[in-house]
């Protein structure tokens, strides 16, 4: 009977709020990434951490608190604050990983306010306030608006590839899409569009 108790022991994690707490949030990253927010279970995400799945509650607040968690850990890398830089990275890492968590938040029709909320701040500090500066610093009107658009350029054309709803697009290859696109971006650059 005591085989039973140490076998039980030593598959699970010993109690350590930040190792658990790490543990979840790579394992959530892991299988929003691969399976996307509403495929992954708590269940699933504590399993693969190898903790209890209660402890996403308590650490994260619930499953949206620990996907926001997970968003806000994927840029750990800032994006450039060039417009096409911008527009040139999330593309490949969608073109790389797929589509990920930022992207299915950004236009999730069931998020909560509160998520959506928090959403949008991990967006305007890691993309839009970078982006905003950089083209008020060259005098370009309406940078705020400018660089919404081009997040929002990066998600749709980055989701409407992974459908392949419209083929050709969908087809075309990375340095081909960058030169076409490069045309808008430019011109959401210049002072008088």
């Amino acid at each position: 009977m005591s085989s039973v108790a140490d076998k039980s022991s030593s598959t699970r994690r010993r109690y350590d709020a930040q190792g658990s707490r790490d543990a979840l949030l790579t394992a959530a990253d892991a299988l929003f990434d691969e399976r996307g927010y509403e495929a992954t279970t708590v269940r699933d995400i504590g399993e693969r951490a190898g903790v209890d799945a209660a402890l996403i509650a308590r650490y994260f607040g619930g499953k949206e608190g620990l996907y926001l968690a997970t968003l806000e850990q994927e840029r750990r890398t800032p994006l450039p604050a060039d417009p096409m830089r911008i527009l040139e990275r999330m593309l490949s890492r969608s073109e790389r990983r797929g589509i990920g968590p930022v992207p299915h938040a950004m236009v999730s029709p069931t998020l909560s306010d509160e998520m959506r909320a928090q959403v949008q701040q991990i967006i305007r500090r890691h993309v839009v306030e970078p982006c905003a500066a950089q083209l008020t610093q060259r005098a370009v009107p309406d940078a705020e608006l400018r660089a919404e658009i081009l997040v929002a350029l990066s998600i749709g054309v980055s989701l409407t590839r992974a459908s392949a709803t419209l083929p050709v697009l969908a087809q075309a290859s990375a340095d081909e899409l960058l030169g076409v696109l490069s045309e808008l971006v430019g011109a959401l650059q210049r002072e008088h569009v």
